[in-house]
């Protein structure tokens, strides 16, 4: 090979950095504002999506790290089957006599309240352990630290802390008091818990025994036969941790209501089960902050357009001068992607500050609830091929965003370009696009989930929203149509009638970033008030009681406890009480169709009108009728009159589906039945919750102390009125929307970003028309009029574009979407009133923005469009 020939790949990259550095770079700098705006929505939109992905994967990846952290060295561990009575210290004395059982450990389990050094209560999970087994399956949690008093934990109730718990509290590693309040300091060395039980003295210091190396759980440990009577549950055990001596296998053959799991394989478990239960959540948000990026992908393709539009003419000129098609493009591309890449660098680093801040803020909860963390919270973590993946997509929106601007200069006539006859475009071959996608959209939306995901309900509303662009010269020309008319003997109005009508294919390019951002403000806006109307009824239908009443749950192994067996009949029996309905929750196993799983069993009165999802079907004499949630529909593909069997203590009871029940208290299987029936059919006698209707003018507040008087501990109760639960849960709805508001304003304002460099590019490429229209008579202000008229009437064409397009969104967001991801169904509801707000207040946006940069433009070029008249005679 020749010393050219190796050197002619460097010397391509120097004549390309060449043209770059003398043609484009002067260009970009004329256009610095533009061009900073369009790397800023880059950035932005990027850093939102990289920073929801990273909090999403971080806080998974803290949970599966404390589930494995968590598993004792045990070859099975022993707990009660869900809704069964917990374990109790007699089992633990019979399993210890086993000749089979080399060894074995208690467990107790609660989520505790821990004030801080700041005097704020954070939720910690407290351990009842064997300390003195501590080593021999826990040897992760042995204190590692000097002054570690072991033996001190034994002889007075005191706790073990992990370093995760004391960053959550802010100590300095047991060595310094936390301030608790006014008045109220904890000595040196001492935890304050609160265990919702005031009379039970259990609010006084606990002494720190010792730190554990654990960072990324916040747990306290106790030694159990401290922690039993500290949470008033003695004589109960969550969990017995097994090691079977030497020849002997795990045993098969437990009692009923005892479950055994390989600690392992139940980490394992928990790590799936959070991974599944939030996925619709996070893949839900992951679209919701790629949204952001694609109405952003509008603004850019804004300022790239103006940008080739205002070199049309220097573009023409270097096709003269010799440089091929070939070559202006590739100048082009390259200008497309440094912008990307500069965008995608300052995004990432935007990214990861946001990332670092959401997981501060949110924990390790994802902000939702949906994991139920008791850790610290959660390091941030990437990887490799994120970060690429993240650099990678900033200039792939900039080039997809710029695509349109370029594929028009590979057949770009030069000659007419430098006559300043504009570049000739025409958008014939593609007319048919717009309503293709249109009817395309509910073909999509049919589509089922594939592996759970929605594919084609987020396929439809692309579809949509390109259908939509596509289509609004089709609407321009109906609209200016209709006025041809009106405005025949108007000159202004007819000029603007015309010019709208012959250039509509420009109408979608102007407005493209108005148009999406308003059909997803219209359709988020009739999605979330459909939410909160069908959750408000439903909260209407489901909570018809005056009270309501269950046993305080400290963590989820309590959750279904059954109530003391007398205190139904004492409500009752209250002067205020008018009449009292028992319910029973547990979980239970169903078999459809040979297969088996699990589902949460509600027994209760059915007295009143249940929200149902379609209508109940009549069942022949002698079945049992029951109500599943759309949960359970979904997933094992019941319909009303399917049969199946519910699974209790090694009985197969037969059951069939009366009807399906909306249910947006859980997103896992529900079956529904009549207590009565439940009673006969399974003995079960338990009651787990109470709904108490009052009698007319009875006091609610001395109702509810009366309440708490007919148990021991007053504060194992948990009573709240309908309202209360009412408003709690629409405040939660209304937090969690609150983003959505944000995001339409944001998307709206880039949007009108758009207008304005689109508008901008128009106005340029029109230059000789406004000085002949100048030469002929017209002011400055009638061509600022005329500009304005002509940007209302594509204006209108997007809102109208918008609203029926947003309305179609909602649609698939109301009944694809979130029943898919979700299983929740909603009644469709639009706020016409707030609908109409939304469309003026983008219609008077529009104008004013569009109004401003035809008077910036007109101000600033009037002198040179008389110029350009002045070079055709």
């Amino acid at each position: 090979m020749s010393t050219a020939a190796a050197f002619a790949p460097l010397s391509g990259l120097r004549r390309a950095w060449g043209w770059w550095w003398q043609l484009s770079w002067p260009a970009l700098r004329l256009q610095w504002g533009r061009q900073l705006a369009a790397l800023l929505t880059i950035a932005l939109g990027l850093a939102l999506a990289g920073a929801v992905h990273w909090i999403n994967a971080s806080a998974l990846a803290q949970f599966e790290s404390a589930a494995r952290q968590s598993s004792a060295q045990a070859d099975t561990e022993i707990s009660a089957a869900p809704g069964a009575p917990p374990l109790s210290d007699r089992l633990y004395a019979q399993l210890a006599a086993r000749d089979d059982i080399a060894a074995l450990a208690p467990r107790l389990e609660a989520s505790v309240r821990v004030q801080a050094r700041d005097g704020q209560w954070q939720r910690v999970r407290l351990l009842g352990l064997d300390l003195l087994q501590l080593g021999a399956f826990h040897p992760q949690w042995l204190p590692r630290t000097a002054g570690a008093d072991l033996a001190g934990a034994l002889r007075r109730p005191a706790v073990l802390v992990s370093d995760a718990a004391l960053a959550r509290l802010g100590l300095d590693g047991g060595s310094g008091g936390n301030s608790v309040g006014a008045g109220t300091t904890a000595p040196a060395g001492a935890l304050r818990l609160d265990l919702a039980d005031a009379d039970s003295g259990t609010n006084a210091p606990l002494p720190i025994a010792g730190r554990i190396p654990d960072r990324e759980q916040a747990i306290l440990i106790m030694d159990i036969a401290w922690a039993q009577p500290l949470l008033r549950r003695p004589g109960q055990l969550d969990a017995i941790l097994l090691r079977m001596a030497p020849g002997h296998v795990v045993p098969t053959d437990w009692p009923p209501g005892l479950i055994a799991r390989a600690p392992q394989d139940q980490a394992r478990q928990q790590a799936d089960e959070a991974r599944r239960l939030t996925r619709a959540y996070r893949l839900n948000l992951g679209v919701l902050s790629l949204m952001a990026l694609f109405v952003g992908a509008f603004m850019v393709f804004a300022v790239h357009s103006l940008s080739v539009a205002q070199r049309l003419p220097q573009l023409a000129l270097l096709g003269v001068l010799g440089m091929s098609a070939r070559q202006r493009l590739g100048m082009l591309v390259t200008e497309a992607v440094v912008l990307g890449l500069a965008g995608a660098v300052l995004g990432l680093g935007l990214a990861i500050g946001l990332a670092e801040l959401g997981l501060h803020a949110l924990g390790g909860d994802l902000g939702s609830g949906l994991m139920g963390l008791h850790g610290g919270r959660p390091a941030l973590r990437t990887t490799p091929a994120s970060i690429i993946g993240l650099l990678a997509l900033g200039p792939l929106v900039s080039l997809g965003a710029a695509a349109l601007s370029l594929a028009r200069l590979r057949r770009l006539p030069v000659a007419q370009v430098l006559k300043g006859l504009g570049s000739g475009e025409s958008d014939g071959r593609w007319w048919l696009l717009g309503p293709a996608l249109l009817v395309a959209a509910p073909a999509l939306a049919a589509m089922r989930p594939l592996f759970g995901v929605p594919i084609g309900a987020y396929a439809a509303m692309l579809a949509l929203l390109l259908g939509a662009l596509g289509t609004v010269p089709f609407v321009l020309r109906v609209i200016t149509g209709l006025l041809r008319g009106w405005a025949a003997r108007r000159a202004l109005p007819l000029l603007a009638v015309e010019r709208a009508r012959d250039q509509a294919g420009e109408a979608g390019r102007l407005i493209a970033g108005v148009l999406v951002a308003l059909a997803l403000a219209v359709a988020m806006l009739v999605m979330v008030a459909s939410f909160r109307l069908s959750l408000d009824q439903w909260l209407t239908d489901m909570l018809p009681a005056d009270l309501y009443l269950r046993q305080t749950a400290h963590d989820s192994a309590q959750q279904g406890q059954p109530l003391p067996a007398a205190l139904a009949a004492s409500a009752a029996a209250l002067p205020g009480i008018e009449r009292v309905a028992a319910q029973r929750t547990r979980a239970i196993g169903i078999t459809v169709r040979g297969m088996t799983g699990g589902a949460t069993l509600l027994a209760r009165p059915l007295d009143h009108r249940l929200p149902l999802q379609g209508e109940a079907v009549a069942l022949p004499a002698g079945v049992q009728p029951v109500y599943i949630n759309e949960a359970m529909r979904d997933a094992l593909r019941l319909s009303p009159g399917d049969a199946f069997m519910l699974r209790l203590d090694g009985r197969q009871l037969p059951v069939a589906v009366k009807a399906v029940w909306r249910d947006y208290s859980r997103q896992t299987s529900a079956v529904l039945m009549e207590r009565a029936d439940w009673r006969r059919l399974s003995g079960d006698t338990a009651v787990t919750e109470l709904a108490l209707w009052l009698k007319p003018g009875a006091d609610p507040v001395a109702t509810q102390a009366a309440l708490r008087s007919l148990t021991g501990a007053p504060a194992s109760l948990e009573i709240a009125s309908a309202g209360d639960l009412r408003r709690f849960s629409l405040d939660i709805f209304d937090r969690s929307f609150a983003i959505t508001y944000w995001l339409q304003a944001v998307g709206l304002g880039l949007g009108l970003f758009g207008v304005a460099a689109s508008l901008s590019a128009q106005l340029l490429a029109r230059r000789r028309e406004f000085g002949l229209l100048l030469h002929l008579g017209l002011t400055r202000a009638m061509l600022r009029r005329l500009v304005l008229a002509e940007s209302l009437l594509q204006a209108v064409a997007g809102a109208v574009m918008g609203l029926i397009v947003g309305l179609a969104i909602s649609a698939v967001l109301v009944f694809r979407l979130n029943p898919q991801s979700f299983h929740w169904s909603m009644d469709w509801q639009v706020p016409v009133w707030r609908v109409a707000a939304l469309l003026a207040a983008s219609l008077v946006a529009t104008g004013l923005t569009a109004a401003w940069a035809s008077a910036r433009a007109l101000r600033a070029g009037q002198g040179e469009a008389l110029r350009a008249v002045r070079e055709d005679w």
